[in-house]
């Protein structure tokens, strides 16, 4: 899932990728995110590309930086913008155990 949410170091709002599973979604009150950001070619083994498309609600070339992962008060989501397609969430999660060391 697609959301927006606030950035802490400018006074804007930016896109995130929801990495928490599902089954905690609904009941908890923070929710791990992946920060987006339209400044593309980053580094490869953690950065994940996005094309804009209708699915996903994202208007611009976009990665999702995958060693900037973060955790929010589910209160902070300003709302869901769309969804990633399978394979995107698997280049993530493959990027998530290289950052992680998984």
């Amino acid at each position: 899932m697609l959301v927006e949410g606030p950035e802490a170091l400018a006074n804007k709002r930016r896109p995130f990728l929801v990495v928490q599973s599902d089954l905690f979604n609904e009941a908890h009150a923070s929710v791990t995110l992946i920060p987006m950001t339209s400044l593309t070619g980053g580094e490869t083994l953690f950065r994940v590309p996005f094309a804009p498309s209708d699915t996903t609600g994202i208007s611009v070339e976009s990665e999702a930086q995958v060693d900037k992962i973060k955790t929010l008060r589910r209160s902070r989501i300003v709302r869901v913008l769309g969804q990633a397609t399978a394979t995107s969430m698997e280049q993530v999660d493959q990027a998530l155990r290289r950052w992680l060391a998984l």
